[in-house]
């Protein structure tokens, strides 16, 4: 069997190959899906915290717009990606564990849903405004 390299010349189709090769590529991507799955977990981790935390303070309605900051910050370090996801994940996990009814993602309080959208809105839109360099898998 023969391969690409051999056989792209021949139909007269550019073959450009990384200089580490395919074990390069899957490096790359093996380490992007690492640091986002890390920085998810950070994200999920300070949102299960924070929700314990601030369950009986009377403006934990406002906890989910004070956390975008920590999304902020997690996506400032490992990229646009967590801060979607982290975001998306955040919200469900304040819906879950912060407001009534108690272990249910439906919100009965108008105030704290329009926090948690305005919560996702500012998590998704924000990195990519401030970090548009990380947008895709870049080296560092």
């Amino acid at each position: 069997m023969k391969s690409l390299e051999s056989i792209a010349p021949q139909l007269g189709l550019v073959y450009i190959m990384d200089e580490r090769g395919q074990r390069g590529l899957l490096l790359d991507t093996l380490k992007w899906t690492a640091r986002t799955a890390w920085g998810l977990t950070i994200c999920s981790t300070l949102a299960v915290g924070s929700a314990y935390l601030f369950s009986n303070h009377p403006l934990s309605v406002f906890l989910p717009l004070v956390f975008v900051i920590v999304i902020v910050a997690v996506a400032v370090r490992y990229g646009v990606m967590v801060g979607i996801l982290g975001s998306i994940t955040s919200a469900v996990i304040f819906a879950h564990l912060l407001y009534a009814p108690l272990h249910s993602i439906r919100v009965d309080d108008t105030a704290a849903r329009a926090s948690l959208a305005w919560m996702i809105l500012a998590g998704i839109a924000i990195p990519y405004l401030v970090l548009p360099g990380l947008r895709s898998r870049s080296k560092k």
